[in-house]
This record gives structure tokens, sequence and C-alpha cells, in this order.
């Protein structure tokens, strides 16, 4: 049976909420994935992209300015499953129990949940390769041995600044429709600097 997207708010909340307390370790697969040799270079390049999104500074309070991060991030590890290649199948059974046994059912919930935002939320994981950090784009950080280390070092000390805990998702990622507002009004100011 189908369900409706007011069927789908509580269960997007729930992973909202435990990617937002997981995200410095999913990050971590995602550097296991950058300096993966056996994944296609775009799949790596996508990884690299995600993360330097990630750890850029944001605007917005702790926890949600990461909600569209938690979604980058479980879009990019889509990606790299839909690949298809040998190294992609050898990664996605080596964090099956992490990410990859549950990430279909993620992936249903997001679409279903966020209806029109997701194409364009996955979409922008294209635009990601444009991203500098600290003088460092994705590109670099697979080409350049001291650009990996760089990325490695930044996302060490991402995870380590984290403060995102259980008890502010719980007070803080309460409301489906405030986190619909905030993704509807990142793709809007998208919107405005495109045009």
């Amino acid at each position: 049976m189908e369900r409706s997207a007011k069927d789908l708010e509580k269960p997007f909340l729930e992973r909202i909420s435990e990617y937002l307390v997981t995200l410095p370790f999913d990050l971590k697969i995602l550097q296991e994935a950058v300096t993966d040799p056996d994944l296609d270079r775009k799949c790596r390049e996508i990884a690299a992209g995600t993360i330097i999104h990630t750890i850029l500074p944001q605007e917005g309070d702790s926890p949600q300015r990461y909600v569209d991060d938690v979604l980058f991030v479980r879009a990019a590890l889509r990606r790299i499953a839909v690949e298809n290649s040998e190294g992609a199948k050898a990664f996605t059974e080596r964090f099956a129990s992490e990410v990859y046994d549950k990430l279909d059912d993620d992936i249903g919930v997001f679409q279903g949940a966020l209806g029109d935002l997701w194409p364009w939320l996955e979409s922008k994981l294209d635009t990601f390769g444009r991203q500098v950090l600290k003088g460092k784009k994705p590109q670099q950080c697979l080409d350049d041995e001291e650009a990996a280390s760089f990325l490695y070092e930044e996302g060490l000390e991402f995870q380590t600044n984290y403060n995102v805990d259980e008890a502010q998702v719980r007070n803080k990622v309460r409301r489906f429709d405030a986190i619909l507002d905030l993704l509807q009004k990142r793709r809007a100011e998208e919107a405005k600097k495109i045009s």
C-alpha cells in the first residue's frame, strides 16, 4: 500500500533526527568513498563535494542548519549504490549494516515526504564539484595527496567540533512543516541567485 506524504511525516522526522546525530559518522563513510580507488571517479568527486558542502560554514541554528546535509549525504551514498560496478558493490557490501541495508527505504521516505524538493536536492550533488574549501576543490582531493590529507583533517575537525546531540534534536526538530519551509526557502534563494 502506497503511503501518503502526510503518513511519511513521522518516519521522515525520525530518520532526520537519527541522521543529524550520526552525521559525523556518515561523513566518515563518504571519506572512505573519496579514497576508494575502485569507485568511479564521479562518485568519488560527489563524495568529496558533499563532505566539503557539509563542513563549510553555514547559516542557521544548530541542528536545523544540517538538515539538508543529512539529505545530501544519503543522496550521495545512493549515487554510489546505483553505480553498479564491482567497486560500488564491494563498497555497499562493506557498509551494508551502517547504511545500505535501509538506504532504499530511507530514500523512499524522503521522496514521498518531500515531493518535488527531493529531485532538487539530488540534483544539487552535481553542483558540489564547484565547492571550494580553503582553496581546495573536490577534484583536487582525488588527485593530490596533500589535498586528500587536508580534506581528511578538515573532516576530523568537523567531527570533533560537531555539537549536535539527541537532546538538541528532540527539542529543535519536531515539526515537519518547519523542515519543509527551510528547504523551500533554500531552493527559492538559490533560484534568485540563478536568475
